[in-house]
């Protein structure tokens, strides 16, 4: 059958009109719903994400410039041991001093003004093409120091030179200085620089121009480095897509100055001790035996803090026979030997109330199996009782004692006194070596036996101790019993004079004694020092009467085979205000040795003018 084409046009260009009408709204709505997105897109950026994207644009736009802080002062006895002291530097500002170009250009151009400038002082030119580019690309906007230390004709010379050439100045930079030279060295410690973490002063901008300032890096200047470093500055500026200056943003922020530190330390007696340990090795510790606040801390050999530049500084370090560096106050660990008898007998009498009417027969040497100890008195001493072995430093006596309490018993009393652990000065302290059974595992991979604990009865063997741990456990034989915790700093103030801290006396233990044994083994340490053939007798016309305790400590094998000498004292005896610890090495004896250094430091310090 046969369609009529006439019929067939009609219906084939309606499809064609609805096809067209379908693409079109299709295109139609393509293109609405594209331009919504975008508007939503928009609306997203602007408004959801506005605040966030334009910090992110100033960040990139600003670049903050930390402005150094000056870092706080150290007092002693109200007189400044350690301040600032400023110096002038001559520095280029590259980003102002940029040519038309290429950078090269402007290289050859800071380079040529460094050569004329070097001419015009009179000084060397020692500035080269790779430092200038370093500069240009790295830190543009931070001065570059060309020459240090302007003298003062030189400063005047700059000062009709600098107007004529855009990007030089003269700037300050502040070093340590120490007025007392030498003095205090290893508790001050000394500084170093080191770039500041911008983050810490302002986190929207964890990028940031910053130049070295000084850290603490040992000592006090180390321990309390966020009181004495201060808060830094800052300054915006708006940078272009290189890094070069354009100009400042708001306001400055002028960096905060550091707190100032107060010490407890006696500026006198301090001078005395390190001028008696000169020639020395070894140190010297006084403390006030009521507060634990330390009067005089002395270490030597020493070192001068003006003249620790970074090759004396590598010098020190490697000198292994002196050991400047070492605080031996603090961290030089010795054997005590005999200065350890007075808290064995607290010990004892603790356990023993009878002892102290217990006498005993020294004849010059004490058995342990096969093995022989003897006495310092190769004859003996014969019968005696616990406060004349005290006087005498009788080593039978003190060994019978020890097999007798034991060295579990023993090192639990010592572990009261601080044996074996920091004494927790703020610079740090050593812990030491406390005598118990473990360690015998940890030094002699073996089990611990009776001689180990004649040896530690005597202070040796298994024991090592520092001057500062000395010093605060003869502060607790004076005091009553009372183990304190020593410390340095008295006061901490704002640069104002605004008290923020004050030291404070801690007790950290008690020595489980009760005063009437305190009071006899008081009394022996003062016959020590009264009695003829007491081991202290030369302290006996000290300016002041004192309770003391010798020790001498054989250490060391073969040829190195020395003797380390200590005294510890502690007075007036009737009422004690301060306790002492000393300790030379390779010395003769404690009686020798150590007390001589003892009996002219208190003669110095607190004798007739």
């Amino acid at each position: 059958m046969r369609v009529n084409s006439d019929h067939q046009k009609p219906l084939a260009d309606h499809f064609s009109v609805q096809t067209m009408y379908r693409r079109v709204w299709f295109c139609m709505i393509c293109i609405v719903g594209f331009f919504c997105l975008l508007a939503l897109r928009l609306w997203q950026v602007q408004v959801l994400q506005g605040a966030e994207l334009k910090r992110r644009a100033q960040r990139q736009a600003w670049r903050p410039v930390l402005l150094n802080s000056v870092r706080g002062r150290i007092f002693a006895d109200r007189q400044t041991i350690v301040d600032n002291e400023a110096h002038y530097d001559l520095v280029f500002y590259v980003s102002e001093m940029r040519q038309p170009g290429k950078q090269e250009k402007t290289i050859q151009y800071i380079l040529e003004t460094e050569r004329r400038l070097a001419q015009y002082l009179g000084r060397g030119s020692s500035l080269g093409h790779q430092q200038v580019q370093r500069q240009l690309t790295r830190q543009p906007v931070l001065p570059m120091t060309v020459f240090r230390d302007l003298t003062p004709e030189e400063l005047s010379a700059m000062a009709e030179y600098l107007p004529v050439v855009p990007g030089v100045a003269v700037q300050p930079r502040v070093e340590r200085v120490h007025p007392f030279p030498g003095l205090l060295t290893h508790v001050l410690g000394y500084t170093g620089r080191d770039q500041p973490d911008p983050s810490e002063f302002n986190a929207d901008f964890p990028r940031a121009y910053t130049t070295p300032e000084l850290i603490g890096r040992n000592g006090l200047e180390r321990a309390f480095d966020q009181e004495l470093r201060g808060q830094s500055g800052m300054q915006l500026l708006v940078v272009d897509s290189i890094g070069y200056a354009r100009e400042n943003v708001g306001e400055v922020t002028p960096p905060t100055a550091g707190n100032d530190l107060y010490l407890t330390i006696d500026l006198k007696a301090q001078q005395i001790a390190e001028e008696l340990l000169q020639g020395y090795q070894g140190a010297l510790v006084l403390l006030e035996a009521d507060t634990g606040a330390v009067l005089a801390m002395a270490s030597s050999p020493s070192y001068d803090l003006a003249s620790l530049a970074g090759k004396e500084l590598a010098r020190l370090s490697q000198d292994e026979t002196g050991r400047p560096l070492l605080n031996r106050a603090t961290r030089g660990l010795y054997t005590p030997g005999s200065i350890m008898k007075p808290l064995l007998a607290l010990c004892a009498l603790e356990r023993r109330p009878d002892l102290a009417n217990e006498r005993y027969e020294c004849t010059g040497k004490y058995m342990i199996g096969n093995h022989g100890i003897r006495c310092a008195r190769t004859w003996g001493h014969g019968v005696l009782n616990l406060q004349e072995a005290i006087t005498v430093s009788c080593n039978p006596f003190f060994i019978h004692l020890g097999l007798e309490v034991g060295i579990d018993d023993y090192a639990e009393f010592l572990k009261t006194a601080g044996i074996g652990m920091p004494a927790g000065i703020e610079i740090g302290d050593a812990a030491g070596v406390r005598p118990e059974r473990s360690t015998a595992q940890k030094l002699w991979k073996r089990n611990w036996i009776a001689v180990d604990t004649a040896y530690a009865s005597l202070g040796q063997g298994a024991i090592t101790i520092t001057p500062l741990q000395a010093a605060t456990f003869t502060a607790a034989i004076a005091n009553g019993g009372s183990l304190l915790k020593p410390y340095l700093v008295q006061e901490i103030r704002t640069p104002g004079g605004s008290l923020l801290m004050t030291g404070q006396p801690t007790v950290r233990n008690r020595l489980p004694v009760s005063q009437e044994n305190l009071k006899l083994v008081q009394q022996a340490m003062r016959l020590a020092v009264t009695e003829k053939n007491g081991s202290a007798h030369g302290l006996a016309d000290a300016c002041l009467p004192l309770c003391a305790k010798t020790g001498t400590a054989e250490v060391g094998d073969g040829g190195n085979r020395h003797k380390n000498t200590w005294v510890i004292a502690f007075g007036p005896a009737d009422q004690p205000k301060y306790a002492l610890a000393c300790v030379i090495e390779h010395g003769q004896s404690g009686g020798r040795t150590a007390v001589p250094i003892a009996f002219d430091f208190f003669q110095q310090w607190l004798g007739a003018e």
